[in-house]
């Protein structure tokens, strides 16, 4: 894997792990920001090393897998939209109590977050 490749991996990889660690704890808003930096992250590391380009300075999931190439339809299209919006939501403390204070709200971003993630990562080591 290529230098820079391996960074974002690494910083996806940690930020999942991190987002793990949250949830368990019903840390809610926190595990969907490091949920939604994971699959940011992990798609700038497939994008780095399958399409060996800068990918862009964004934090739209879907742009980004757009710029990868990938297609969802292969996981039955999530709502990627929502971990993008999520990334600011979790930001501003009105719509952070909005959407993200219990598990049933929270509990559907992670499902795709985890999805996505997975996803991208198993491309990512065996293509």
């Amino acid at each position: 894997m290529k230098k820079e490749a391996k960074i974002w991996f690494g910083l996806a990889e940690s930020d999942f792990q991190d987002g793990l660690l949250l949830w368990k704890s019903r840390r809610y808003s926190g595990a969907v920001f490091f949920f939604q930096q994971a699959v940011e992250k992990i798609l700038k590391a497939y994008i780095v090393e399958k399409k060996e380009k800068v990918p862009l300075k964004t934090h739209r999931i879907e742009l980004l897998i757009t710029e990868a190439g990938l297609n969802t339809k292969e996981i039955e299209n999530p709502k990627v939209e929502e971990l993008s919006k999520a990334y600011i939501r979790v930001r501003y403390p009105d719509l952070n109590r909005q959407y993200y204070t219990s598990y049933e709200k929270v509990e559907p971003l992670l499902v795709i977050a985890k999805k996505v993630y997975l996803w991208v990562k198993n491309k990512l080591m065996n293509q």
